[in-house]
């Protein structure tokens, strides 16, 4: 059971909009989105596999 913050619809609705490799903004908002979520398994894994995108994303930069 979520306590406040944001549903994990919405972060649906932003991976589910994403054609491909997610940009940089795409890859912050989801970010953004589960900052707001209680720190579960899932969760931190989401995040840590978000980073690791991330930081891909910025060595081809």
């Amino acid at each position: 059971m979520q306590t406040g913050g944001v549903p994990k619809t919405d972060i649906v609705k932003i991976a589910a909009s994403i054609d491909d490799v997610p940009s940089m903004e795409e890859t912050d908002a989801m970010l953004e989105q589960l900052r707001h979520l209680p720190r579960s398994t899932e969760t931190v894994k989401m995040i840590d596999e978000l980073l690791e995108i991330r930081s891909l994303l910025g060595a081809t930069c």
